[in-house]
C-alpha cells in the first residue's frame, strides 16, 4: 500500500479537522479530476459518516465514500466504492515539533471498471507522486488560514 509523508506547520486538530472533513476533498485532491463531494449522513463527520463524491477520471465517476475510522487529531480511514472499485484511504497525523507530520495513503481493496481495463495507468493514480501533490495541497491549504 502506497503512502507518502509531509510536514505541515499547523496544530494537529486544525489538520486532522481538515483531511477528515471528506466534502473538502475537492479542494486539495487532483484538480483535472474536477471532485465535487458533499456529505449525505446527519451529524458530525466521525466514523460512519457517509458522502456522495462525482469526479472525472477515465471518464464520470459517482462515489460513496464512508469514514470507516476515525479516531480524533490522529487517524482516518475512509473508504469509496463505485464503478472504479473500492479504493481504501487513509490519513494518519503525529506531532513533529511546532507541527504535525502527515502520511497519507491508499490502497485498491477490490479493483472495478476501468481500473480493470487500463490497470497498467492505475500505478500513476495510486504512485508516491500522486500521494505527495495531495499533501503538497493539503499543506498549502491548511497554512494558508
Amino acid at each position: 500500500m502506497p503512502s507518502q509523508k509531509v510536514t505541515i506547520n499547523a496544530p494537529q486538530d486544525k489538520v486532522f479537522t481538515y483531511v477528515a472533513d471528506i466534502s473538502r476533498h475537492g479542494e486539495w485532491g487532483d484538480p483535472s479530476q474536477k471532485l465535487q463531494v458533499e456529505k449525505s449522513s446527519e451529524g458530525p463527520v466521525g466514523q460512519g459518516s457517509t458522502f456522495r463524491s462525482v469526479g472525472h477520471q477515465f471518464g464520470r465517476q459517482e462515489d460513496t465514500v464512508t469514514i470507516t475510522e476515525y479516531t480524533p487529531n490522529r487517524r482516518v480511514v475512509y473508504e469509496s466504492q463505485g464503478k472504479a472499485g473500492h479504493l481504501r484511504h487513509w490519513f494518519e497525523i503525529t506531532p513533529s515539533g511546532a507541527g504535525v507530520e502527515v502520511e497519507k495513503g491508499l490502497e485498491v481493496v477490490k479493483a472495478g471498471f476501468p481500473f480493470v481495463i487500463f490497470r497498467p495507468f492505475v500505478t500513476t493514480f495510486i504512485s508516491p507522486g500522486a500521494l505527495k501533490r495531495d499533501l503538497e495541497r493539503i499543506k498549502t491549504k491548511v497554512e494558508a488560514v
